[in-house]
Formats: C-alpha cells, structure tokens, sequence
C-alpha cells in the first residue's frame, strides 16, 4: 500500500533529500513551510520508516580505491527464496565491503568499496563461483570506477522534485568531483578513525551520546565532525523507502560512451539519463555511467529511454543501447544499504561502540 503524502509533506521530504545536514529553523527557510509542518511530518516519516538520513565516507576516508557495481541475472531455478538462504548468498549480502544490494527474483545489483582490483577478486570471485556452482547465474558483470578519476552525485532531491512535480528552482546542479587518495598529511589518526566509524554507525546521534559511546571528548567529536563534513570525507545523505510513495519502478543502467569523447560529451550522456527518470544517484568516469532512477511506469520510461538514446546515438555520443535492469518495486525482495561494517573493516576498527 502507497502512502498519501500531502503538498507540505512533499515539501519536507524533499526539503529533507535536499539539505539533509540543516536544522528545522534553517530547512522552514528554505523550503517555505513552518516548524511545526517539519516537526510533525518529521515524525509522521519516522512513524512510517519513510526516510532515513546516512552519513556517507568517501572513498579515500577509507583507503579504498575503486567501488564495483556487480550485475547479476539469477537463473529461473534460483529464485530469491531459493537464494536467500544459501550460505553463497549469506556471504555475499553479509560481506562487509558490500555496502548495497537490491535484489529481485530475477536480478540484483551490488555496490562494493574495495582497497584493490586485487582486493575485490580476493573477496568476491570465491562466492561467485559457488554461485555458479550451485547454478544460480545466468550472467554477471561487474563494472570498476576508481575513486580518484569518478565523480559521483546522490541526487534524492532531484527524484523527489519529478516524481512530484515540485518544480523547485533549488535543484541541487553539483556533482562530487574525484579526490585524490589521503597524503601523508592528511592521514587519520586512531582517534580520527573511530570518530569517522561512529558517525557513519549512527548518523542521527549528538556528539554528547557519540562520546559517551566512543570515550573521546565532545568537543573534539564536534570539531572532527566539522573537519570529516567540510573536507568531503563523509557527505549527508537521504534514504527514501521509494516503494512506499508514488512510483513503480527502479531502474539501474551501464552506459558506455564512446571513444574519443571529452567532459562535455559525459556530462550530455549524463543528463540524458536524468531526464529519463527521477535521478536517485550516479556514478561518473571517463568512458562510462553507472546509475539508477526511478520511473512511474513502464510506457513513460520506454518512451523517454527511446527519445534520448535516439538522440545520444545521432550525436555519436553512444554506439549500444546501455545495460538495463528495471525492477518493479513491488518485486524487490531484499534491500541492503550499509556502510558502517565495510568501515570498520577498512580502517581496522576493533573496538564495539
């Protein structure tokens, strides 16, 4: 069952997607609706698991340098619940490096953060050929993007506005640039690690229940939170249970563009996918996009993936139609997104907190 969101509502979701670090004072500026509205619609999504807020580590705040989108079509034989409880899947969903996962009967697609290319065949082809040993995978490809030449955006506010046509004029336009990895200046230190660690484990605590729970002061949790947040080693976030409103299905898409092709021609293919749905986020880099968006239905996204690849293809932009998995979302069976384990396993975090 859909949930019914009113005109304020929608505001505050959105305003929420779009500027998830600012206080009720400052988001009832700059979204044009009151506190109250915020407070009671705040916890109204919390009452209905709606929206989450995450705090998100760049790659090199781990040392990790490249993420892996892995795209798998399960055999008719494996279905989810055929999967789900074999120890090949256990592994995979529970790996820490697996920070999201969706997952159909028919399909799912992963996001992994890895120290190496070395690092990732060492974690994931052993259950990938269990996988193929128990005759779950009719294919799998994976895709690399190296932190330090990828540019990324999470664009939640943008699917918010099209899915209901908000029409703001606050649209967030940035994308995140590629970092280079930590020089010997800018290393974390044991006490930066375990504050990083706690601020992606619970993003919703105050720096008081953080230093109780870590044993480092307050104002230094407050002072590395404004350092991690400035520099780019951790961004805010929002997660929208998107099956729960006004659409019906989510798509992921591969795109390769062609040779020769400079930072306009990417940022064209770029856009071309915006329009085709609700951007949720993408990931950039010479050559390729790996992203995901939502849509209303299955004729509106034919018809504007038609129109655009038409297009893209009379520019010489692309040469084959992109890698596609759309998921109906009543169809996902299993949702993982989570980046507080793969932290502590990259920056050797030991300690419970």
């Amino acid at each position: 069952m859909q949930l019914k969101l009113t005109s304020k509502e929608r505001l505050v979701l959105y305003g929420l997607a779009r500027y998830p670090g600012l206080s009720d004072i400052d988001l009832a500026s700059n979204i044009g609706v009151d506190r109250s509205t915020i407070f009671k619609s705040k916890r109204k999504f919390r009452d209905w698991k709606l929206i989450k807020l995450l705090n998100v580590p760049s790659g090199e705040a781990v040392g990790a340098e490249i993420l892996t989108s892995v795209f798998v079509k399960y055999s008719p034989t494996a279905p989810f619940e055929v999967r789900r409880l074999s120890p090949p899947y256990q592994r995979w969903l529970s790996h820490p490096n697996c920070v999201s996962h969706t997952a159909t009967d028919t399909d799912s697609v992963s996001i992994f953060y890895s120290r190496s290319l070395t690092d990732f065949r060492l974690n994931f082809d052993p259950i990938i050929d269990e996988y193929h040993h128990n005759d779950f995978v009719e294919d799998i490809q994976y895709f690399h993007y190296p932190f330090q030449v990828s540019s990324y955006t999470a664009d939640a506010a943008l699917a918010v506005d099209g899915l209901f046509d908000l029409n703001r004029t606050d649209l967030p336009v940035q994308v995140m640039p590629p970092k280079e990895a930590l020089n010997d200046e800018g290393r974390l230190t044991e006490k930066d690690k375990l504050t990083l660690y706690a601020f992606v484990k619970y993003p919703m605590l105050s720096d008081l229940e953080l230093s109780r729970r870590t044993g480092i002061s307050r104002p230094t949790i407050s002072g590395k939170r404004t350092k991690f947040f400035q520099s780019g080693l951790l961004s805010r976030e929002a997660y929208v249970d998107w099956q729960k409103i006004c659409c019906e299905l989510m798509s992921f898409y591969q795109v390769k563009i062609r040779h020769g092709h400079d930072r306009e021609d990417l940022s064209t293919v770029y856009q071309a996918f915006r329009r085709i749905g609700a951007p949720l986020f993408s990931y950039l880099q010479p050559g390729e996009i790996f992203g995901a968006f939502l849509s209303i239905g299955y004729p509106d996204l034919k018809s504007r993936m038609d129109r655009e690849l038409r297009t893209l293809s009379a520019q010489g932009l692309i040469k084959e139609r992109p890698m596609l998995v759309i998921m109906p979302l009543t169809e996902i069976r299993s949702i993982k997104i989570d980046y507080a384990p793969m932290v502590a396993k990259m920056l050797d975090i030991e300690k419970e907190i």
